[in-house]
């Protein structure tokens, strides 16, 4: 989970003359559907919205006191908005509307905002997991006695540990890595779960990502870490060196046709963490057990969660 449609992350800013703003307003029960369609599609963050964030005037969906739709949105360049809106609108027809109900996809000009500084002003270090903390640069991590701390430039690119994949995929990593594995990290987004890997005993990491940013980012938090790995633009190759560990936090979607070759990646006795899946998405268990590979344990987080599986 980690294309790009717009960021900026080296500090300078994101001035929203640049950019339109794609929103998708939906009931509650749809909001996780909409937001995995937005990611899909290359957005790496989604802004999410609920009934605190009523409009007003004319587009006004409820009374204030009604409940009131959840808004899924995410901001990209001038340049291609109309296409991605077109494509988000038919996705929305085909996907969320049969099951969920009509959506209103709007495309409109971004208010004049420092979304750089915006977005540092909401980010805070994080405890994600039992033992493991988060930190931006600009806001040092609390730990108590014996947790770790990982220091990553939120934004770059998907996987902070705010979002429930992320933290669902850690959860079963801390769980289940044992001290000098070789892990491989595929679609390594921010490089947090490689990070972490390296930060609890993982002996060797090799990470992959197809969006040249994600690659920049998983390099960067390394760096910021002092930690070394083998990080390459592209994809797991096909006759890839076998690993112990595979990390792969995609979707549900984007993980289907890879599982076959992570299968066949994963040493005897080795292990898959699945991350990305929705809770409702039970076609998923089907095709792991098309592809022989068989589920050992499993975190859950709203509506989302990952599995852990290992070759039948």
């Amino acid at each position: 989970m980690g294309s790009t449609i717009a960021a900026s992350s080296d500090g300078s800013g994101t001035r929203s003359a640049e950019l339109f703003r794609l929103s998708v307003r939906c009931g509650p029960e749809a909001v996780e559907a909409v937001s995995e369609i937005l990611r899909e599609i290359g957005a790496y963050g989604v802004e999410i919205l609920g009934e605190a964030a009523l409009p007003t005037g004319d587009d006004v969906w409820a009374a204030p006191d009604a409940p009131g739709p959840d808004e899924a949105a995410i901001y990209l360049p001038a340049e291609g908005a109309r296409a991605v809106e077109s494509t988000v609108r038919k996705l929305c027809r085909e996907r969320i509307e049969p099951y969920f109900g009509p959506v209103l996809v709007r495309l409109a000009p971004a208010p004049q905002v420092d979304w750089v500084e915006e977005y540092r002003r909401s980010v805070q270090a994080m405890r994600v997991v039992p033992g493991l903390w988060v930190e931006p640069p600009w806001d040092p991590a609390r730990p108590d006695a014996g947790e770790r701390v990982l220091r990553i430039m939120p934004g770059a690119a998907f996987g902070y540990g705010d979002h429930p994949t992320t933290a669902t995929c850690l959860a079963l990593l801390l769980r289940w890595l044992r001290p000098g594995q070789d892990v491989i990290d595929m679609g390594s987004g921010s490089g947090i779960l490689g990070a972490a890997a390296l930060a609890f005993g993982a002996g060797r990491l090799r990470a992959y990502d197809l969006d040249p940013l994600a690659v920049d980012a998983t390099r960067d938090t390394l760096r910021r870490n002092g930690m070394r790995a083998h990080v390459r633009l592209g994809t797991l190759p096909e006759r890839a060196e076998k690993a112990d560990l595979i990390l792969a936090n995609i979707s549900g979607q984007g993980l289907r046709p890879w599982l076959g070759r992570l299968g066949r990646a994963v040493r005897p006795g080795g292990l898959l963490v699945l991350g990305g899946i929705l809770r409702q998405d039970t076609g998923f268990d089907r095709a792991l057990e098309d592809h022989k590979l068989a589920a050992v344990d499993e975190a859950v987080a709203g509506d989302w969660r990952a599995i852990a599986a290992r070759p039948a």
